[in-house]
C-alpha cells in the first residue's frame, strides 16, 4: 500500500496545487484514498497522473472525498451511473454522447445551488493534441493581494446565483413552472471550513447581481473581481494528457476551459462532483 512518503509529490504553482505520481487510484485501498484527499483540502488542486479508472473504479475514490453529487442535467450522463457526467463531442451511433460546452467561462461550480458542491473530479480518457487546457485560478491568493480597505469594503457582501441565469445563457429551455431549483444567495468572501483562509468567491454565468446594489453596478463589480481573481499570477494553466485525474475545491477556486477544434479532435471526459455545505 503506498505511504505518504512512497507518494511523489510536486506542487503546481507555489502554494496553489500538487502533483501526483506513483499511485494505481484503481487498485490502492480506502486508507491510500484517505492519504490523498488530507492532501488535496491543503492545496486547493490535484492532478494525479497516469490513472485507468473505469466509471466504478472513478466513483469509489470519489466517495473517499465524501458523497457524490447528482446532475440536473440527465441526458449527458453515464449509463448506469448517473453520478458521473460525461464531457465530449464525440457522436456514437448518430447520438452526442456528452455535452461539449461544459466548462466554459470563470465559474465554480454548481454556485447556484444552497450547498454548491465542494470539489470537481475530472478523469481524461481521450484528449485533443492542441487546445481544450483547464485553467484553475487561486482565490485565496486573490483574496489576500487586495489592499486592506478593498478588503473591508467587500466582507459582508452577498451575490444572487441563479440556475436559470446559466440555462438562459447556454440556450437551454426551462419551464416557467420548473421550481427544481431555486435561486440562492451567498457571501462573495467565503471562509474554508477546513482551516479558515478566505476566497474571494466570486462568478459568472450564474450571478444576477450583488445583494442591495442596483445593476449593472452589481454585475460591474463582480466582472471586475472575476477579472482581477484570473489575472495570470493567480491561475495554473493544466495541459491534458491521456489518464489525468484533476481535482479542484469549488471553495476557494473558479476554473473555465479554453477552446479546441471540433473538427479535428476528439474530448472524452468524464466528471464527478462531491457534495458541499452551505458558504459561510
Amino acid at each position: 500500500m503506498p505511504t505518504k512518503t512512497a507518494l511523489n509529490v510536486r506542487p503546481l504553482r507555489g502554494d496553489f496545487g500538487v502533483e501526483l505520481r506513483g499511485i494505481d487510484l484503481a487498485t490502492v485501498d480506502a486508507e491510500a484514498h484517505r492519504e490523498v484527499v488530507e492532501l488535496f483540502h491543503r492545496h486547493g488542486v490535484m492532478v494525479i497522473k497516469e490513472q485507468q479508472l473505469s466509471p466504478e473504479a472513478q466513483m469509489r475514490f470519489t466517495r473517499a472525498f465524501g458523497t457524490p453529487e447528482t446532475n440536473v442535467r440527465k441526458e449527458f450522463t453515464y449509463p448506469g451511473v448517473p453520478e458521473i457526467y460525461v464531457i465530449s463531442n464525440k457522436v456514437v451511433d448518430g447520438r452526442k454522447i456528452g455535452d461539449v460546452d461544459a466548462g466554459q467561462g470563470w465559474h465554480t461550480d454548481s454556485s447556484y445551488l444552497a450547498e454548491p458542491v465542494m470539489c470537481t473530479m475530472l478523469h481524461a480518457l481521450e484528449v485533443p493534441a492542441e487546445g481544450s487546457d483547464t485553467l484553475l485560478a487561486d482565490l485565496v491568493a486573490a483574496w489576500n493581494a487586495l489592499p486592506d480597505e478593498r478588503r473591508a469594503q467587500l466582507e459582508g457582501l452577498q451575490v444572487h446565483h441563479s440556475w436559470r441565469a446559466l440555462m438562459e445563457l447556454k440556450g437551454v429551455a426551462v419551464s416557467p413552472d420548473d421550481d427544481s431549483t431555486p435561486d440562492v444567495v451567498h457571501p462573495l468572501v467565503r471562509t474554508h471550513p477546513a482551516d479558515g483562509r478566505k476566497a474571494l468567491w466570486v462568478s459568472t454565468g450564474t450571478t444576477r447581481g450583488v445583494i442591495g446594489m442596483p445593476n449593472p453596478e452589481g454585475l460591474d463589480l463582480l466582472q471586475e473581481l472575476v477579472d482581477f481573481a484570473t489575472d495570470e499570477r493567480f491561475v495554473y494553466r493544466h495541459k491534458w494528457e491521456v489518464g489525468d485525474v484533476l481535482i479542484w475545491d469549488n471553495r476557494c477556486t473558479l476554473h473555465t476551459g479554453t477552446r479546441f477544434d471540433v473538427t479535428r479532435y476528439e474530448r472524452h471526459v468524464h466528471r464527478t462532483w462531491v457534495k458541499g455545505d452551505r458558504p459561510v
